[in-house]
């Protein structure tokens, strides 16, 4: 109870006759003495006041703290004080009384109150003040019933009973004579103070009654409100309240209502009133119908029912549609017809909606939106009459700026509309600034209701549109508030109407005009919100999208080739106003059923523009669901992408879409590290860029990929390039604008070093392949593509240098190389096309004179990227091989290797220039022109190829380094290997093929330290993890690479005319090195290299099998691939071909019904073999085939006993072959022994590495060694029969032979082995350098020999 006192404390009334009562005198007599004039009156921000004071001295007498008889003489003392102090004790007593009466806690001391109440001296104020319960409760009166009758009398005549004197229909002078003055013609003399002491006078002298007087004022304005301010002054200056204002507006609108008389006069006098601060919006409130409650409780009834509307589109019915069509049709129009009418009467009889419309009428907007804000948003603005009357208001107030920055033509005047005669509307907007501040919010409140004017929305439009131009980007990025401001508008209002409306491209193509100046990330986001928010907001909207949709699938089930026309117009009309959800269900029903995707690109034609960028966005939103990408048990791309990406790549390439959003979607998406959605990335560049992949090319337009440029466009591609040139370079446009070019291309490449790592845990290793396989193609496709149309310019200034891709970027060399070859190829002919500027004759230099300028220009430009490039590898490559010559490879193509000669002729033979009837003359010159200028390229390709090989000759001698005899020279070829063929070969076809030809290139260039026979060897000793490795894709590329390598080798073993003209005395075929002239070196012969060759084949079989017996999918699929790629040329002999057409039998058997892709492949393999085999060789044609000892015979199975005397003397045989080991770089090659002459190079090293690897288990491995025993045995037994008839003492003879010829070479070796050591000038002068290693290595290869020994 303590917590109530504020003034005085307990301690006040304990202590009353000590000094509790002389500091209650002392603060009541204070607080008289501060304000004489109004003790009682509260003033803000003041804690003490008389009326405080006051109530807790009564407080504490009625809770019983301060006796009664003890206060009361203090109390009676009081009311002498101040002429007022009685009247404000009863007031406080009032206050009590109610907290009495009301609050459960103080109802027990109600006697204490009663008590006081009757000890106070002012019985007629208290009578007058209190409630009657109270009097009478307290004993002050003693009749209530009779006191309450008498209460009532005397209040109706004071009053409510009018004086009878005077009336208008009395006597009229004194009203007259005020209507006169009130409505006669303001003039600057006739003013309100004038007029007020006019009014005065005729009160004073005819007694009239003021309210009347009010009355007819108010009355005078309704009929001149043009003279508002006139009366609003004369109004200020008379004495009245709002509230007598209010009853007497109140009681004449009520009065209309009941009568069915216009009140629109009665509403714009409140209206100015209220403008005017004369009447307040809070009395006049009061007096108006129907509740707020109800107007709510209605609005919430339209917006069930519109939900019920759109709940009713997603119901499949199963009834006549054609009758149920018409029924709902005629429903429609009833019950558009009822809503119209009975709108129409519920906003004339709602009284608040009139008050609002007269509001806006005369500019009151505050008080506009004070009152809109009692309902749900936009509930008042959905009345027609009252969003039509803020329309008018928002072109009053954008008149001047919108006549100011949107001139018409002196012939155009325009409709003018009237400025507001009023200084209290808001302002017109002369700027910028004040459309933000003052229109801007009118839009808000305003919002989708805005579609009732179209002609205030293109005002608004054209504003902004100037406005936005003029805006400028400040340092930071940021910009000035009317940008961001018209979002919102955009937001809230313009967009919203748009699909209030029926099909108005017009004002689609204006919006677009405004709101193609944002960026795409701004737009987007506008239309996020107007599909999916602000559409299921209004009542309206939602009734609207609900029958867009209705008619969307109405369309949709009738699209096909044949009706293209008629619903493409339909598709028009439904989309010129609100494209949001009708593109949303027209991509599911795409997503569902691919066949539609041509009809329905083609039936977009007659969009308008803000429909396509709507288009865009919603395919992006699409894409951006979190749906499942990947479909069948994680092993294939669902068909949904499939079909949205082929979908993407037509509508892109046929319409102007912005491209920005869904680049950067792909972007995002590499970001995250999920290269799926690559997929839409190769449909748009191959359709809009015409750039296809170079998998599917066939040889042909392979081998025109060689050639130059115009030879590439003519025969190398399937596309025209004029189907997809405008289409092209809005692709590029698009690129560079958003700066996505090169980040787009960095990003895939570091996609592709990472997708098996980051997509081996969870899917199946075929879609891993498969999206290995597509990172790759796109990225090699949109570089090619980029290649092709951005300026080297451009390019240069966007990418990287090629240390920085190294390192900083962290890609892989074939990519970085890939990226930057196009830069290094542009720097080197400028520098090319610079010299030769520098000679005075330059047309007149000589072929040799063009090819020291070409060197000399290669020696400026390359010498600094070697630089470049040596630090990003191990020291210990560069002692193998030159960076030069690392540089040299990665930076040639093959249309610097040779000339498609044959591609020229055969394209040139296709032109004929000769016109004929069917040719007209224009045609026939296009082809007279392409032919020379095809001419032209070819003698072009020529000399750069001459001069490429010139530049080549000259570079060969310092490519690889002179190595010690004790090091093992194959580390040059395995570097080689590691760094530049394989990485390369599997990169694209192209490249594949450029490989077999660029190792042919160093042979035929008689390349110093480079020995092609090792490096052949090492190509085909083991393939089975290379195969085992690939993808699909690299498979298909690895075929390639063997097939050119397989074509060189067999072009060699032909014919010995072949092998001697360009093989014999060539450095890649010698066996030993000699420093000095005067000895020759040693090189291998014809039949010995084709001895090789057939162990090349061997091995190739050998593997090949390995991996179709190993029961892995990949490995069994690659094998095949790699078969059928290789299949001109692989397999020559017979018997190899019989071993693989076995195990390809096999494959067929066990894949059918159970893998069917592995059972198709096989089968077309095994169909194609059988093709070949009568070209087939026999192994005796292949090579001269070394006597053996008699084999054993085995009959069913077993063998006899001269099978195991046989075995051991082979055995023992072996053992003198096992014991010749061959390096080759710091690996071991064994050689080990086989009855049948098969030879197995085992590697140390190989073998540790595939211990560790988990690629092969412990039962693969059971698997290959059984596959390579029945290998083994199949070859055994044919070889057996056919050598049973030698002599064995022809074989022992040829053995001892070999023995003492190996018994030389180990002696002659070990000589020189202990030579090697001495310093370089005394090898020199000992003649001979001879190179251990390698010479052991090249004559383990020549002496492979079927028996087993060497």
């Amino acid at each position: 109870m303590a917590g109530s006192y504020r003034l005085f404390t307990l301690e006040t009334w304990k202590n009353w006759d000590k000094s509790g009562k002389a500091e209650v005198v002392q603060m009541i007599k204070q607080q008289l003495k501060d304000d004489p004039d109004n003790p009682g009156l509260s003033k803000p921000n003041q804690g003490k006041d008389l009326s405080r004071a006051l109530y807790e001295l009564l407080s504490a007498i009625v809770r019983g703290h301060l006796r009664r008889d003890y206060a009361r003489p203090l109390l009676t003392d009081m009311i002498n004080w101040h002429p007022d102090m009685a009247s404000q004790l009863v007031e406080v007593s009032t206050l009590l009384d109610l907290e009495t009466s009301t609050i459960d806690r103080l109802s027990r001391n109600r006697d204490q109150l009663m008590a006081l109440l009757k000890s106070l001296d002012a019985d007629k104020l208290v009578k007058e003040r209190l409630e009657i319960e109270t009097l009478g409760e307290g004993g002050i009166v003693k009749n209530k019933k009779n006191f309450h009758t008498k209460q009532i009398k005397v209040k109706t005549k004071l009053f409510y009973k009018q004086q009878k004197f005077n009336l208008l229909r009395e006597e009229t002078e004194g009203y007259a004579k005020l209507i006169t003055e009130l409505n006669q013609d303001i003039t600057d003399r006739v003013t309100p103070s004038s007029i007020i002491q006019v009014i005065r006078s005729l009160i004073g002298g005819f007694n009239l009654d003021p309210n009347r007087v009010l009355d007819l004022i108010l009355e005078s304005l309704e009929s001149r409100p043009e003279q508002h301010q006139f009366y609003t002054g004369l109004l200020n200056q008379y004495p009245c309240e709002s509230a007598t204002i209010s009853e007497l507006l109140g009681f004449k609108l009520n009065n209309c209502s009941s009568s069915g008389k216009d009140a629109k006069g009665i509403y714009t006098t409140m209206a100015l009133l209220i403008q005017a601060n004369i009447l307040q919006l809070s009395d006049i409130y009061a007096w108006l119908t129907p509740e707020d409650s109800s107007m709510t409780e209605d609005y919430h009834k339209e917006e069930n029912e519109a939900r019920e509307i759109a709940r009713k589109v997603h119901v499949v019915s199963t009834k006549d549609k054609d009758k149920e069509k018409e029924k709902e049709k005629e429903k429609e129009e009833e019950e558009k017809d009822k809503d119209d009418q009975r709108n129409h009467e519920k906003y004339k009889s709602n009284q608040k909606i009139q008050l609002c419309i007269a509001l806006l009428k005369v500019g009151a907007w505050e008080h506009f939106v004070e009152i809109s804000r009692r309902f749900p948003d936009y509930y008042l603005v959905s009345s027609p009459p009252v969003s039509q009357e803020l329309c008018q208001l928002i072109h009053a107030t954008i008149e001047p700026i919108y006549r100011k920055v949107c001139t018409l033509p002196s012939r155009l005047k325009g409709t003018i509309v009237e400025l507001l005669n009023n200084p209290l509307a808001p302002r017109p907007s002369h700027t910028f600034n004040d459309v933000c501040t003052t229109i801007f919010p009118m839009l808000s409140i305003l919002g989708p209701h805005l579609y009732h004017d179209p002609g205030l929305i293109y005002k608004v439009l054209r504003v902004a549109r100037v406005a936005l131009k003029q805006v400028k980007v400040a340092t930071d990025g940021v910009r000035n508030t009317f940008y961001y401001d018209f979002l919102d508008v955009l937001d809230e209002a313009l967009l919203p109407s748009l699909s209030m409306l029926d099909s108005n491209p017009c004002l689609a193509e204006e919006i677009w005009e405004t709101l193609k100046i944002y960026p795409y990330q701004h737009r987007y986001k506008l239309y996020g919100r107007w599909k999916n928010e602000t559409c299921t907001q209004h009542p309206l909207l939602v009734k609207h999208r609900a029958r867009l949709l209705k008619k969307a699938k109405f369309i949709m089930m009738r699209i096909t080739k044949e009706t293209i026309k008629p619903v493409s117009r339909g598709i028009g009309k439904l989309t010129h106003n609100n494209p949001g959800p009708m593109f949303h269900y027209i991509l599911i029903q795409v997503q569902l059923y691919d066949n539609l995707i041509g009809p329905v690109v083609d039936s977009f034609k007659y969009l308008t523009s803000l429909s396509y960028d709507v288009l865009g966005y919603c395919i992006v939103e699409i894409l951006s669901e979190n749906k499942d990408r990947i479909a069948n048990d994680a092993m294939a791309i669902s068909p949904w992408l499939q079909s949205l990406s082929s979908f993407c790549g037509a509508v892109y390439k046929k319409y102007i879409i912005d491209l920005g959003g869904i680049l950067q979607f792909v972007a995002n998406q590499l970001k995250a590290e999920k290269s799926i959605d690559l997929l839409i990335m190769r449909e748009i560049v191959q359709k809009m860029g015409g750039t296809d992949t170079l998998e599917d090319l066939t040889s042909e337009q392979l081998d025109a990929m060689c050639g130059g440029e115009l030879l590439r466009r003519e025969a190398g591609q399937y596309q025209q390039e004029r189907n997809t040139k405008r289409s092209s370079i809005r692709l590029k446009e698009a690129l560079l604008e958003n700066n996505l070019a090169i980040p787009l291309l960095l990003l895939m490449a570091q996609q592709r070093s990472s997708v098996v790592y980051n997509q081996t845990e969870s899917p199946h290793l075929k879609l891993v392949g498969k999206l290995y396989d597509q990172c790759q193609d796109t990225m090699v496709q949109f570089g090619s593509y980029l290649f092709q149309v951005v300026t080297i310019e451009e390019l240069n200034d966007r990418l990287p240098s090629i240390g920085a891709l190294l390192s900083d970027c962290h890609i892989n060399a074939d990519v970085a190389f890939f990226l930057a070859r196009p830069l290094f190829i542009h720097m080197l002919n400028s520098k090319y096309d610079e010299l030769r500027r520098q000679d005075k004759g330059e047309k007149k230099l000589t072929l040799e004179q063009k090819k020291l300028r070409y060197i000399e220009a290669c020696n400026e430009v390359f010498v600094p990227i070697v630089s470049s490039i040596r630090p990003h590898f191990s020291i210990k490559v560069w002692e193998d091989m030159d960076p030069s010559f690392f540089l040299t490879f990665w930076t040639l193509t093959m249309s610097d290797l040779e000339v498609p000669v044959h591609m020229y002729e055969k394209e040139i033979k296709k032109i004929d220039p000769n016109p004929s009837a069917n040719k007209r003359k224009k045609e026939a010159d296009r082809l007279l022109a392409l032919k020379e200028k095809l001419q032209e390229e070819e003698k072009r390709q020529k000399e750069h190829v001459e001069r490429v090989l010139a530049r080549l000759q000259q570079e060969k001698d310092r490519w690889f380094m002179l190595r010690a005899a004790r090091s093992p020279k194959n580390d040059t070829v395995t570097a080689f290997l590691q760094l530049c063929l394989f990485p390369r070969c599997t990169f694209t076809a192209l490249d594949a093929i450029y490989c077999a030809k660029f190792v042919k290139m160093l042979h035929n260039l008689k390349t110093p330290n480079f020995s092609t026979l090792i490096c052949y060897d090492r190509m085909y000793c083991d393939i089975t993890y290379t195969v085992a490795s690939c993808t699909e894709q690299e498979a298909h590329r690895y075929a390639r690479f063997l097939l050119g390598t397989l074509e060189t080798v067999m072009h060699w073993h032909a014919s010995h005319t072949n092998y001697e003209k360009e093989c014999a005395n060539y450095p890649g075929f010698v066996t030993k090195y000699r420093v000095s002239r005067q000895e020759a070196n040693d090189y291998v012969d014809y039949e010995n290299y084709r001895h090789v060759v057939h162990k090349w084949h061997y091995k190739i079989t050998k593997a090949l099998v390995t991996c179709l017996e190993s029961g892995d999918y990949i490995q069994i699929r690659n094998a095949i691939l790699i078969l059928q790629g290789i299949i001109q040329r692989f397999p020559a002999i017979t018997n190899l071909a019989a071993v693989i057409e076995k195990r390809i039998e096999k494959v067929k058997v066990e894949e059918r019904n159970r893998r069917n892709d592995l059972y198709v492949l096989a089968n077309s393999y095994s169909g194609r073999l059988k093709a070949i085999k009568p070209n087939l060789m026999p192994e005796t044609e292949f090579h001269i085939v070394p006597k053996r000892p008699q084999a054993a015979k085995a009959v069913n199975g077993t063998q006899e006993n001269s099978h195991a005397t046989s075995g051991n003397e082979s055995k023992s045989t072996g053992e003198t072959a096992e014991s010749k080991v061959a390096k080759v770089g710091d690996v071991e090659m064994v050689v080990a022994d086989s009855t049948n002459g098969d030879v197995d190079a085992k590697d140390d090293k190989e073998d540790k590495e595939v211990k560790k690897a988990d690629v092969s288990s412990k039962s693969s491995k059971d698997k290959k060694e059984i596959s390579e025993k029945k290998l083994t045995d199949d070859v055994e037994i044919k070889k057996e029969e056919k050598e049973k008839k030698e002599k064995d003492r022809d074989k022992k003879e040829e053995r001892e032979e070999k023995s003492r010829k190996r018994s030389k070479e180990s002696k002659r070796s070990k000589y020189e082995d202990e030579e090697y050591g001495e310093t370089e000038r005394d090898e020199r002068s000992s003649g001979v350098i001879e190179r251990s290693g390698e010479q052991r290595y090249i004559q383990y290869v020549i002496n492979f020999n079927q028996d087993g020994t060497t």
